[in-house]
């Protein structure tokens, strides 16, 4: 009982007592490495902050060097072409060259669910993720380079007056006919597989090695049409320079990627069919995605010729190019981010993705709204200037027209966050929606407005079934606290 007692009274003793200096030393030191490593991973957080900012920023400078050299070729390649090829094959070059907007979808939506998942796995530092995923993407978009080119040159190519397709009459168009489309699918088909640098460089926040790429291949392509110009050389001798230069510094981009990145580069040991069912299931929504936008939006043209002619259809169109250059703009501006919201979703860091979100949306409604308001009051100046004449426009188109601006870069920003977290179905749901909504209020609008009515139908449809459910979700995802 003594011996019980003494040590209850020992350790009541020791309770109150001040830690003998061994104890407290080893407790200082602790408490020192403790806030050694809070502030280690504090300095990381912000070094990677600030590296995602400059490499954000980086994108979108060149960015705007390559649109600026994608709108040199358009202006510069017309005056140059037209005169010497006269007005029927450069028609045909016209037309030829227009399948090109085809490219964003014969990939099957590859290039965009590559981007998604490589910046998740960029995000939790797995690089043999991501080299899995690249080796898969790249055997799967070979292969379809190859059933492209297999099917066109050896069941279409033969069996096709293209002249006829074509309907031109003259014996030099009608040589240039077979030859420009044969060049063009042989480029497109192998533009497929050069698509993929490039995504991986988006997803890893090196775009602006990309775009730098790009504006040396628009450059060279501007050149080269220059060259053949001058030397009066056959339209598929245009088309290749136009599309084949390009492709060769995708190329020379790639070479020098996988050289310097030898963790990412490609290897057919490492196709996985997991990493194939991965790519595809997430780019499928991507597809979908765009043919539903698609469909919403170039529906206008046809239901307004439809209803009011073919002469309402120019001026409405001119006005919207207008527009459509600060909406472009702007979307090139937020598309770097996507990449960014993945890995530092991944990374847990929600704060920068709050307050970049917030940035973006600020950024977004502000720059449209500025550059709407000038249009409104400063387009018919410019579309004079442009066009060298007057095209006349009623007030309520520009109106309609700048809503549909700013609505559309809302939109954009909200989607790039949703894109980095995979919240495609959302977008998805949404987009076909809309086209179940927007085109027969359009018919309906066009004919008591006028062409402001088709605009007015898509505004009212993307307000309704894209923003407000766009705002909830993210609202839902990127609210402080646990989820």
């Amino acid at each position: 009982m003594l011996r019980k007692s003494g040590r209850s009274e020992k350790a009541a003793h020791s309770v109150g007592e001040p830690l003998n200096p061994g104890l407290r030393r080893f407790s200082t030191y602790i408490v020192k490495e403790k806030a050694d490593l809070d502030f280690g991973a504090s300095s990381a957080a912000q070094v990677r902050n600030a590296a995602r900012g400059k490499r954000i920023k980086l994108t979108v400078f060149t960015g705007l060097i390559a649109r600026a050299g994608s709108m040199l070729m358009t202006i510069v390649s017309v005056p140059l072409t037209l005169n010497y090829l006269g007005p029927e094959r450069f028609g045909l070059w016209m037309t030829v060259t227009s399948v090109v907007s085809m490219l964003s979808f014969a990939d099957f939506g590859i290039g965009s669910g590559l981007l998604s998942v490589v910046a998740e796995a960029s995000g939790r530092d797995d690089q043999i993720a991501i080299r899995r995923y690249v080796s898969s993407a790249f055997a799967v978009l070979i292969l379809i380079a190859a059933c492209i080119l297999s099917v066109f040159f050896l069941f279409v190519f033969p069996a096709v007056d293209w002249a006829h397709v074509f309907n031109v009459h003259s014996p030099t168009a009608r040589a240039d006919a077979g030859p420009a489309i044969a060049t063009l699918v042989a480029c497109l088909a192998c533009s497929t597989a050069a698509l993929i640098v490039p995504r991986v460089q988006f997803a890893l926040q090196q775009g602006f090695v990309s775009n730098l790429w790009v504006s040396i291949g628009l450059f060279a392509s501007l050149a080269g049409i220059w060259l053949v110009a001058t030397v009066h050389g056959s339209v598929a001798q245009l088309v290749m320079v136009m599309l084949g230069t390009p492709l060769v510094a995708a190329g020379i981009n790639g070479i020098i990627f996988f050289r310097r990145n030898k963790q990412y580069r490609p290897s057919w040991l490492l196709v996985n069919a997991a990493a194939i069912k991965r790519i595809l299931s997430t780019g499928i929504f991507f597809v979908v995605l765009q043919l539903g936008t698609s469909i919403s939006f170039a529906s206008d043209k046809l239901i307004i010729a439809r209803l009011l002619g073919a002469e309402a259809v120019a001026s409405y169109s001119v006005y919207e190019r207008v527009f459509g250059v600060g909406t472009n703009l702007m979307l090139m501006m937020l598309l770097p981010i996507w990449p960014a919201y993945a890995e530092a979703w991944v990374r847990e860091d929600k704060a920068w993705v709050r307050r970049t979100l917030r940035r973006s949306l600020a950024l977004s409604i502000g720059v449209s709204t500025a550059f709407s308001v000038s249009i409104v009051f400063l387009g018919p100046l410019i579309v004079s200037l442009w066009t060298r004449k007057d095209v006349p426009v009623q007030p309520v188109v520009l109106y309609c027209l700048a809503i549909w601006c700013v609505l559309q870069c809302t939109q954009n920003a909200l989607a790039m966050l949703l894109n980095g977290l995979h919240a495609i179905r959302v977008q998805v749901i949404s987009s076909t929606l809309i086209a179940c909504l927007a085109i027969p209020l359009k018919f309906l609008l066009v004919r008591d407005l006028g062409a402001a009515g088709a605009v007015l139908a898509s505004s009212i449809a993307v307000a309704c079934l894209s923003l407000v459910p766009f705002s909830i979700v993210v609202w839902k995802l990127t609210k402080p606290g646990p989820p």
